[in-house]
């Protein structure tokens, strides 16, 4: 009776305390993503700024002219800058909302999955995550996509188990929402739709349970997916051209498997300081795949085959393999770490009696080591994502009469379109070299340097050769320093 009680006393502390606990986690995950918001874009941050988040809302709806495009976040970016203003913190507010949200879905999801325990703490690893701060301050849709795919897995699993109709739509407006916000969640809803078959086949045990198949087929995937052509009808030819067309890759490697493998542990190494983390994170995560695959396998069919469906697709249509595309893993990833911890530190209290306490605080202790590492990197996050401004300003101060400033490739946009400086845009070593002849100095600005060497290397070989690199702006997105270099007549 005492240990009854003694469970019941833990259950009612646990209900009592996880909610305290949580709302907090939330409110610091907000402020953790509202800090420095304001920070300097990125190019497709500008293009969202210029192209989308400023027209009429029924221009936004039927506008799909780039893949840049991610409707609900135009929509609620577009509202954003009605309410507070045309601002990046405006324009980054709803990546925030959506990064906060995330964090809630994942306690959502892990408790369904596995204890509460795990779950908040998988959320803590959220909250204090390198990746994740950095893309809840980006001005695109993926912290939204992330959000939906939580969203919608939590209802996926509740659905299957209660049952229930209303369950089921549920699950079909948040994969809807999904879609319309990235059409990557297309991949990620495939995977859904297999995971329930898979799991759906497992309960029945060959009796069936036809009824159940039913439901979830009409109710869940044919209603998310009539809800997806609806809101999609109106630019349903846009996306055909602009798809079917796929993107022309200016450098190569963007479409190689083993690239994006690189600029994933790269960020790996940002968000675990050391490699020598990295090794023990995806032990830790080894450990856990295995052992949701054994108790929930859910979880890692909901994580993996959405990547790999998106992976062979998009290699298939020959189009650039890009890192982000898998963001929308990263909270399953988290429950899976946090797993591995719970996994392992079990297998050590048994194994070795000098540890007193109990295997679910040993766990725990464990968990939070992880968390603060990945804490420690969070300063890395916050800066200009691109610093078109600081190389604007400094070529402004020591802009001198006669002095001419040309750019080239993606540096163009933002400087044309969102600064609106007059600064020539050169497409060619000729262009350049007329441009030389008019003026006593000529300033050079340009950014991604392996997309401009690539678009073109007969201009770049002339700055390397011509021009002293006068000064290099860092930024967080990989490979975005903004470079300014100068030429003067001998």
């Amino acid at each position: 009776m005492s240990k009854v009680n003694h469970r019941a006393q833990s259950n009612l502390k646990e209900r009592e305390t996880f909610p305290i606990l949580l709302i907090v986690l939330l409110l610091i995950a907000l402020l953790l993503r509202l800090y420095r918001l304001n920070d300097g874009m990125w190019l497709d941050e500008i293009l969202t700024y210029v192209n989308y988040a400023r027209l009429p809302f029924l221009k936004i709806v039927t506008s799909f002219d780039s893949e840049n495009q991610h409707f609900l976040y135009s929509i609620m970016a577009h509202l954003s800058f009605i309410t507070f203003g045309e601002s990046i913190w405006a324009l980054r507010l709803p990546a925030v909302l959506f990064g906060v949200g995330s964090v809630l879905a994942l306690y959502l999801l892990g408790a369904e999955a596995t204890t509460k325990l795990e779950a908040l703490l998988s959320a803590a690893l959220l909250t204090f995550s390198y990746y994740h701060v950095w893309f809840s301050q980006n001005a695109r849709g993926y912290t939204g996509l992330l959000f939906w795919t939580l969203l919608s897995s939590w209802s996926l699993l509740v659905a299957i188990r209660n049952r229930k109709t209303s369950t089921w739509i549920a699950y079909a407006i948040a994969a809807a929402l999904g879609v319309y916000t990235h059409l990557t969640m297309l991949f990620v809803i495939a995977g859904q739709l297999i995971t329930f078959l898979i799991v759906w086949f497992e309960n029945s045990k060959g009796k069936g349970n036809w009824p159940a198949l039913r439901q979830g087929i009409f109710y869940g995937f044919t209603v998310s997916g009539l809800l997806v052509l609806i809101l999609y009808a109106p630019v349903f030819n846009q996306i055909r051209t602009v798809i079917g067309g796929s993107e022309v890759s200016v450098v190569s490697e963007w479409k190689s498997p083993l690239w994006t493998l690189s600029e994933f542990i790269k960020g790996l190494r940002i968000g675990f300081s050391v490699t020598a983390i990295v090794i023990l994170a995806l032990i830790w995560f080894g450990v856990g795949l295995v052992s949701y695959w054994w108790k929930r396998k859910e979880i890692p069919l909901i994580m993996i085959l959405p990547s790999v469906i998106g992976a062979a697709t998009t290699l298939a249509i020959g189009h650039h393999l890009w890192p982000r595309f898998f963001f929308f893993t990263y909270g399953f990833a988290a429950l899976i770490v946090i797993r591995g911890a719970f996994v392992i530190a079990d297998w050590l209290v048994k194994r070795f009696p000098v540890i007193k306490i109990s295997p679910g605080q040993f766990a725990t202790l464990i968990s939070l080591g992880i968390i603060l590492v990945s804490a420690l990197s969070l300063p890395l996050a916050y800066g200009p994502k691109q610093d078109y401004a600081g190389a604007l300003n400094f070529i402004t101060e020591n802009l001198m009469a006669g002095d001419e400033v040309a750019m080239v490739g993606p540096a163009a946009f933002p400087y044309q379109a969102y600064y609106q400086v007059n600064w020539r845009t050169i497409t060619s070593l000729d262009e350049l070299e007329q441009v030389q002849k008019r003026a006593r100095r000529t300033w050079f600005v340009f950014g991604f340097p392996s997309v401009v060497e690539s678009l073109y290397p007969d201009v770049i070989a002339s700055i390397n050769s011509d021009y002293r690199v006068i000064k290099v702006f860092p930024g967080t997105v990989s490979g975005g320093e903004i470079i300014v270099g100068l030429w003067e007549v001998p």
